[in-house]
């Protein structure tokens, strides 16, 4: 029998390996609200028209800017979780169906081999009959 192209103990390695850039990942996410918070309460004051200095509760153009940023760029940032936890899931679920692929077609090719009747065959199918 063949052997298979795709090693289950393979495809772990990778997950296992992509599960912890996921974590890395989770970090600087958490993290990049809070910078770009950070960045725009430093960036100062500058008010449209070229003013500038202290304005009570006025952020200025650059922590206006990140503001908008951070707005456009949220759910995209967050949909790059989901879309990882689908692929590893998709990936573990294609590793699992090819596993039981190559089970079936083994118990097919033994039974073959033995001359074996399958009733659940709709016509009552025999070993070395295509």
């Amino acid at each position: 029998m063949p052997g298979w192209d795709i090693s289950p103990s393979g495809v772990g390695g990778v997950l296992s390996t992509v599960g912890d850039v996921m974590k890395v990942l989770d970090d600087i996410v958490q993290a990049y609200s809070g910078d770009l918070e950070g960045a725009a309460t430093s960036a100062g004051t500058l008010a449209p028209g070229g003013a500038s200095g202290e304005h009570k509760g006025q952020a200025g153009l650059v922590a206006a800017a990140l503001a908008e940023f951070i707005e456009g760029t949220t759910d995209e940032l967050q949909f790059i979780g989901t879309r990882i936890g689908k692929s590893v899931t998709a990936a573990v679920q294609a590793t699992v169906a090819y596993q039981q692929g190559d089970l079936e077609m083994a118990a097919e090719a033994q039974q073959r081999a033995a001359g074996l009747v399958r009733p659940d065959m709709p016509d009552g199918w025999k070993a070395g009959r295509l």
